[in-house]
């Protein structure tokens, strides 16, 4: 009888993988740098327009207590959206014993209240007779001179001369032999230096009540002029019929 020498189990050792280490994900955080906006050129508000509307108002407050005498422009597009806002600066003693002559800053502000434009003007005693001492304002925008408006002599008709920066000749202002606004509008021409015509400067007329009693405190401007024109010149033009007012109006 054989006997059979058991076989002996097999021990089978369980191969243990390691685990694999958690890969951690570092994100590298994202800079953002902020693109500078850019900055928009002097004026841009006129780019896109042909005419401008303008209201004259006297602070009369300041002129019954004796703190001077100052006007404010609100300068508007045709469908009434107010772009510029003009201040007077001047000495408190000018508008009482100058009038219209008065030597002024004004100050052109944005819809934001920053200046985008100032008026220099001087004073100078103007007569149509003689030929001294004739209107002369110098227009800057955020300190770059832009141009000049310049009164030339004539006995009878007004004229004005508008300068770039260069001194160049860039427009003739030619008045009415009439310049007094009585039941009709006054119209400046406004004419390129070879006679061709670029638009107008007007004086409403605004009724027979309005020109007795309300002109000195309230009155309506406009200009219109070639859209294609750049924004230094019609900034200008602009200057241009502020400085119409003041010789003829501002009473």
């Amino acid at each position: 009888m054989l006997h059979t020498t058991p076989i002996p189990p097999v021990a089978i050792h369980e191969v243990v993988k390691p685990e694999p280490e958690p890969v951690v994900v570092t994100e590298e955080p994202v800079v953002r740098t902020r693109q500078p906006t850019p900055e928009l050129p002097l004026l841009h508000e006129l780019l896109e327009l042909d005419r401008l509307l303008i209201t004259k108002k006297l602070r009369v407050r300041n002129v019954v207590f004796l703190k001077g005498r100052r006007n404010r422009y609100l300068v508007k597009t045709s469908d009434q959206a107010l772009i510029y806002t003009v201040e007077e600066e001047n000495s408190w003693w000018a508008g009482y014993f100058c009038y219209g002559l008065r030597p002024l800053q004004l100050r052109v502000l944005n819809d934001q209240g920053a200046e985008v434009m100032r008026i220099h003007r001087p004073y100078a005693c103007t007569g149509r007779c003689l030929p001294c001492q004739l209107q002369h304002l110098e227009v800057y925008s955020k300190g770059q001179r832009l141009g000049s408006v310049e009164q030339q002599w004539t006995p009878v008709k007004p004229l004005y001369l508008v300068k770039n920066d260069n001194g160049d000749h860039l427009f003739w202002i030619r008045g009415p032999l009439m310049t007094l606004s009585c039941f009709r509008d006054v119209q400046f021409e406004i004419l390129r230096h070879d006679g061709a015509p670029v638009g107008a400067t007007c004086k409403r007329w605004q009724g027979l009540m309005h020109a007795l009693f309300y002109a000195p405190v309230v009155d309506n401007f406009g200009v219109a002029f070639e859209q294609d024109l750049s924004v230094e010149e019609k900034g200008l033009l602009l200057a241009a019929t502020l400085l119409m007012d003041y010789m003829y109006y501002d009473v």
